[in-house]
């Protein structure tokens, strides 16, 4: 019979969520375009260059993700990015 008393759920390290409000739009600007594709992570990763965990890393709104390997994710899904000011 186990002793374990403590149950807590774990959280994966790939799936935790960034807290940035600008990186999780493009997460989520990422991920619909991605679906609207009818493309896998995996799919994303491989057509873009990059590891299927800085796709997940993007989605997630995560800000650790090179500016170039995002470009390269963004470029795949054939989206663009355009500097805006802030008002």
């Amino acid at each position: 019979m186990s002793t374990r008393t403590n149950f807590s759920p774990k959280v994966r390290g790939h799936a935790r969520r960034g807290d940035d409000p600008d990186a999780l739009a493009l997460g989520e600007i990422v991920r619909t375009a991605r679906i609207g594709a009818e493309l896998t992570q995996d799919q994303l990763a491989l057509a873009s260059g990059v590891g299927r965990d800085t796709v997940i890393a993007i989605e997630n709104g995560r800000g650790t993700v090179g500016l170039g390997k995002a470009l390269q994710v963004i470029k795949a899904l054939g989206l663009r990015i355009v500097p805006q000011e802030r008002g």
